[in-house]
This record gives structure tokens, C-alpha cells and sequence, in this order.
């Protein structure tokens, strides 16, 4: 099984790929973050394989977020 997570600031964006998502069954998806801080709180405290990450979000995007 592959966990993955979404990060997205737009909330319809995330309603859409969790519907994606739910229609393959080796993907569970563990937690919708609306931004990179609530994801990597996500990250901290579980092992996660795979990361649906937006790249145009305030504060921190997506890009700066996958170098840390």
C-alpha cells in the first residue's frame, strides 16, 4: 500500500485529486493539507511514500517545500 498526502491551498483542487486518488486502490490517502506546514507536521509524524504537492501556494510553495 502507498501512503500519500495532498497539499493544495485550494480547497476544490483537493476535493478533485482525493476523488482521483480514491479510484486506485494500491493509494491510500492519509491526510488533505492546506498548505506546506500542515503537511510537513504530516510528515514528522508518519511515513509517507508519496506527496501531491501544489507548486503555485502562499507563504511556502511547493517547490521551496520539496527542498526541505
Amino acid at each position: 500500500m502507498i501512503k500519500a498526502i495532498l497539499v493544495d491551498d485550494e480547497p476544490l483542487a483537493l476535493e478533485i485529486m482525493e476523488t482521483y486518488i480514491n479510484q486506485i486502490p494500491e493509494i491510500q490517502l492519509v491526510k488533505k493539507c492546506e498548505n506546506a506546514f500542515e503537511a510537513n507536521e504530516v510528515l514528522k509524524s508518519q511515513h509517507i511514500d508519496l506527496m501531491f504537492l501544489d507548486i503555485q501556494m502562499p507563504e511556502l510553495n511547493g517547490l521551496e517545500f520539496s527542498k526541505m
